[in-house]
């Protein structure tokens, strides 16, 4: 089978597919691409899920029915208007 393409060089090209412009573009070295990536080189905060410099987070103790209840107290006193 064979396929001949007219192309008329009057007219320009069809634009590009969305697919073509999102594609990452192609390495001109293969071997460039194929090297890791260390955290030497990268700049930027950093890598992701690790957090703040691998602090410790101080464990809070969960807050009782009594707790919540003693605050629900506290918070609708202080915020009662003034009965006149």
């Amino acid at each position: 089978m064979k396929i001949e393409i007219v192309v008329d060089p009057s007219r320009p090209a069809p634009p590009a597919t969305l697919a073509s412009r999102v594609a990452p573009a192609p390495a001109a070295n293969g071997a460039a691409s194929a090297a890791p990536r260390t955290g030497a080189v990268t700049r930027g905060r950093g890598g992701g899920r690790r957090g703040r410099g691998g602090r410790a987070k101080a464990e809070r103790t969960p807050k009782t029915a009594a707790d919540l209840d003693a605050e629900m107290e506290d918070y609708t006193a202080s915020s009662a208007p003034a009965a006149a």
